[in-house]
């Protein structure tokens, strides 16, 4: 800094400094801490723009997964140091990000620019890989109904471990923590863990605990439930918790009683034209507020994880997606009835993240985006006019060998929506 006339130092602002020496920093940032630059200053966001710097767009679909390495290949997700990949999966573009927050922690599940992360010890919490801020869920520990978290198990020698707890008699593993509400929406977080057995467990903002949504199968003789129904995926729908279970049955709670049993709703009856596909049922809130039931079906054979990811899910049993079948309940004729499209061009992103919707030029319009189906990052399911479904695949460069050697450590491909730091105050 110079000096004035007066021997004082005049102050120099950040945002004032040339452009080639901001072009430099820039370029040592990683994608994230880009978005965060151009969010400092109009004239920083200039900066960006020119040099075609801002590689996150505010409400644009990203593809979180394992770190990639510089020649596009993943190779040993490093969870020690919170390093992951981000894709643009529109452009086809691929950077490496590190943030603290997911520093030896793993995401289960997530909505927009928020992810529901823990560590070894199932100790859960919310990050927000833009601003940094986290949130600590309730422990699994405190719960109404005896759920108690287990020590970690291994499996196949896998550096890291799998997450489960005992709700009597069975031992349950987390298939995904849904996230309905994010912390900065009206109320507060909503979110609701799904584990293998039919265990199902709710909380929300304000609350201490996890609530435990019994199982439809339950009874009050106090016996052991053999024989729970599995369920596939969860939502807030009209102040109720909806859940579909493996044959598209579909039950609801009102998660404000004191009795937490489910009543079962009425559901359309998905029909293959070959019994032996295996079916996945994810639940969605149309652009219309409507409830949507999404069936995707597929072949395999028994029980298959070939990429070895942490979290057992469905969808591991595909070993090939065939086809997707999208149901939307009307309200004023009390019917389900098949939607052929999504409409208004838009696109829809399923995964561990809450679902959503996007309209743009470089996706494709009518189409269905599912992260992590029969060993693929994305399988996309385009919605033709003569109701035939075309399925393509997109997978970012990976070695399958590291695929497997890193057992459970590699992470599992997961939607992200960035929002800009501005308008999240806004």
């Amino acid at each position: 800094m110079s000096l004035s006339k007066h021997g004082k130092k005049s102050i120099v602002q950040w945002c004032d400094i040339p452009v080639d020496p901001s072009t430099d920093v820039i370029s040592r940032l990683d994608a994230i801490d880009i978005l965060n630059f151009s969010a400092t200053c109009r004239q920083w966001a200039t900066i960006c723009k020119n040099i075609d710097a801002n590689f996150l767009k505010s409400g644009r679909p990203m593809l979180l997964t394992s770190q990639p390495d510089q020649d596009g290949t993943r190779y040993k997700d490093d969870v020690r140091t919170g390093k992951f990949g981000i894709h643009d999966v529109s452009k086809k573009l691929s950077l490496s990000c590190e943030r603290v927050g997911l520093q030896r922690r793993y995401w289960i599940g997530g909505k927009d620019d928020w992810l529901v992360t823990t560590n070894t010890k199932f100790a859960v919490e919310l990050l927000n890989p833009i601003t940094g801020s986290t949130i600590p869920l309730p422990s699994l520990n405190k719960n109404q109904a005896g759920i108690k978290v287990n020590g970690c198990s291994r499996l196949h020698m896998c550096i890291c471990p799998i997450l489960s707890v005992t709700f009597d008699p069975f031992t349950c593993f987390i298939q995904r923590v849904v996230l309905t509400r994010t912390p900065s929406q009206h109320n507060g977080y909503e979110a609701i863990a799904i584990f293998s057995f039919g265990l199902l467990a709710y909380t929300s903002d304000g609350e201490d605990v996890w609530k435990v949504l019994r199982n439809p199968t339950d009874n009050d003789d106090g016996g052991f439930n053999y024989y729970p129904v599995d369920f596939h995926d969860a939502v807030n729908f009209n102040g109720r918790i909806l859940a579909v279970d493996e044959g598209g049955s579909i039950f609801a709670w009102d998660h404000h009683s004191e009795d937490l049993s489910p009543v079962k709703l009425p559901a359309p009856d998905v029909q293959l034209d070959d019994d032996s596909k295996r079916k996945m049922f994810y639940l969605a809130i149309s652009p219309t507020s409507r409830l949507m039931l999404v069936c995707l079906f597929g072949h395999g054979t028994g029980y298959i994880n070939k990429s070895m990811r942490m979290l057992r899910k469905p969808t591991d049993r595909f070993e090939h997606m065939d086809g997707i079948l999208i149901q939307e309940f009307d309200d004023e004729k009390a019917e389900w009835r098949h939607l052929p499209s999504i409409g208004h061009d838009q696109s829809m992103f399923l995964g561990l993240n809450y679902p959503f919707y996007r309209r743009s030029v470089d996706l494709e319009a009518d189409s269905v985006y599912v992260a992590d189906v029969a060993n693929n990052d994305v399988l996309i399911a385009s919605l033709k006019k003569d109701s035939t479904v075309c399925i393509t695949k997109q997978n970012f460069p990976i070695n399958e060998t590291h695929r497997v050697d890193n057992g459970y450590s590699v992470r599992t491909p997961m939607w992200f929506r960035p929002t800009d730091p501005v308008r999240e105050k806004i």
